[in-house]
């Protein structure tokens, strides 16, 4: 899945002046190895290793960190990415510069083997939905309203955890029409009601936790 879902967004990114940054939070050696390949192949601009798992709020905060652009966007590895998404989630931002909105190709999390889960439309701009939980796995917006946003949290559902932020500050996720990104897992081999310790062991012996706030020790 993971192969597939980056060799799509490799393809449909090629000829766009992007900077991808994949962080590699662990667990698969082989993997590890194909994405170290594509950096020295140059079909990606920056790779960062984690030896553990630190959850993928912390992943997605390590990659912004890193990004150098005017736009942010988070790629998910279970989404296969088709032609013209990236393009198509620009320009609804170029065009309505100052609304509270970002760009998904993606109504989070749409339909998966036969079911359809709830939506929260809340109307149209133009031929663009406007939703309140789209995207979550798959989103552009400017550097600027991230930041008015806020980073994503270490938590079992940090995806809505952020969109809930985003709401409260204003913004909608605006949908491009065409099904332009399928996911094509849903959230597989991944328990979103498990509550784990994210966590790292200091060279001392000590251990940090990040997400306090729902896992009490």
């Amino acid at each position: 899945m993971f192969r597939t879902s980056l060799d799509s967004l490799l393809e449909t990114t090629k000829d766009l002046a992007v900077e991808i940054i994949i962080v590699d939070n662990g667990g698969d050696i082989s993997i590890s190895r194909y994405i170290d390949g594509l950096l020295l192949d140059g079909a990606v601009q920056c790779v960062i290793h984690n030896a553990n798992n630190l959850h993928f709020g912390f992943a997605r905060n390590q990659g912004i960190a890193m990004a150098q652009g005017n736009y942010i966007c988070i790629a998910d590895n279970d989404i296969f990415y088709k032609k013209g998404w990236l393009e198509s989630c620009w320009q609804i931002l170029e065009k309505y510069p100052d609304l509270k909105i970002y760009a998904t190709p993606i109504c989070y999390p749409g339909g998966t083997n036969g079911r359809k889960t709830m939506r929260y439309n809340m109307g149209k701009l133009d031929d663009y939905d406007l939703d309140m939980r789209a995207g979550s796995n798959c989103f552009v917006i400017r550097k600027k309203d991230f930041a008015e946003i806020g980073l994503f949290k270490y938590h079992r559902v940090a995806g809505t955890k952020w969109t809930d932020e985003a709401v409260h500050k204003g913004y909608l996720a605006a949908v491009c029409p065409g099904e332009l990104a399928l996911h094509i897992a849903l959230r597989a081999g991944y328990n979103h009601r498990a509550t784990l310790p994210i966590k790292r062991t200091l060279r001392n012996g000590d251990e940090v936790y990040f997400n306090v706030d729902e896992y009490k020790i």
